[in-house]
């Protein structure tokens, strides 16, 4: 149990996303990575509770999105693959589940749209997409080498979404390395893309919660610095 608080509250600092996501869905079967998943992205699930909590007129006052403020979505979308197909393509792998109205995720696609050098390290570094939590969808998803049909409400499960935006983090054969669940800030979004660029992430735990520390130090080596979520 201390343990688990431990890794906890290293992933809380991450943490600063609203809403969650539910839709009708099948169920993997046992032997696939439901299970293994979940339990690896379990440390960060309670923090992200914290933040369902928020009233709407809060979240949009504290990101500072407009009501009238809506991101370019077609723009979004040539630099966000379509999430009908979940593989890496070759790279490590940026999986962000949104919902749209969600002040947070509107902040973030607009961060992506308006700075280029963001936008550029994106397409370099990372396979990335987008996936709207709150859809009906069937996705071509990538496990074990072979593409397996699952729908969006199959992915918020697998990786235990209770959070938007949450960004989830895979290397080049799908596997998981880790989660922010939360906004992050232009600066911190480009030190999190290096670090994952830079393969600093490597030979890091994800269970007992060393790839968390790993980039709690990165930032601290890049000057950033993180709040930790309000409880």
């Amino acid at each position: 149990m201390k343990k688990l608080v431990g890794i906890a509250l290293l992933a809380s600092f991450l943490l600063s996303g609203c809403g969650d996501s539910t839709s009708k869905a099948k169920e993997l079967p046992k032997d696939t990575t439901h299970k293994a998943v979940a339990a690896e992205t379990k440390v960060v699930k309670k923090s992200a509770e914290v933040a369902k909590l928020m009233p709407k007129e809060s979240k949009e006052k504290e990101v500072g999105v407009k009501k009238s403020q809506t991101p370019n979505v077609s723009k979004f979308y040539t630099i966000f693959k379509d999430a009908a197909k979940i593989a890496p393509d070759g790279k490590e792998m940026l999986l962000v589940f949104g919902q749209d109205g969600d002040p947070y995720t509107d902040k973030l696609k607009e961060d992506i749209l308006n700075d280029s050098d963001l936008e550029s390290a994106i397409k370099e570094i990372v396979t990335p997409i987008y996936i709207d939590a709150r859809g009906k969808k069937m996705h071509k998803f990538l496990h074990n080498g072979e593409l397996m049909d699952v729908d969006t409400k199959t992915l918020v499960s697998i990786y235990n979404v209770s959070a938007t935006p949450t960004l989830i983090f895979a290397d080049k054969e799908a596997g998981h390395i880790f989660v922010v669940p939360g906004y992050m800030p232009p600066k911190q979004f480009k030190a999190t893309l290096d670090f994952v660029k830079e393969g600093a992430w490597k030979g890091k735990d994800r269970k007992n919660g060393e790839v968390y520390k790993a980039l709690k130090q990165y930032y601290e080596a890049h000057g950033i610095q993180i709040k930790a979520a309000k409880k």
